[in-house]
């Protein structure tokens, strides 16, 4: 159970520094002169394990990011929804 365990974490932590590295790799958007962005700080950390780290990102970039992951969401619960539906078989003797 243990090796499981740690397989997961080992993959959780993979798939953090993917996901900050993925976020540093954007570039920045930058507003007209004279116009600055507030930044926002993504920090990301194993549940019941170690940091991994932390970057600031523009609003516009984090917001478009949130977009994406809300319609994937959408897909997701629409796609287990339909898995989930009860189908109706007739079983027995043809006709």
């Amino acid at each position: 159970m243990d090796a499981t365990r740690d397989v997961y974490q080992q993959l959780a932590a993979r798939t953090g520094r993917n996901f900050l590295d993925g976020l540093r790799a954007l570039p920045e958007f930058k507003p007209a002169p004279g116009i600055h962005l507030v930044g926002l700080q993504v920090t990301v950390s194993v549940v019941d394990g170690p940091d991994l780290g932390s970057v600031v990102m523009d609003p516009v970039n984090l917001g478009g990011l949130a977009d994406i992951a809300a319609r994937r969401a959408e897909g997701l619960r629409a796609k287990h929804a339909r898995l989930a539906a009860p189908h109706l078989r007739l079983v027995g003797e043809g006709a």
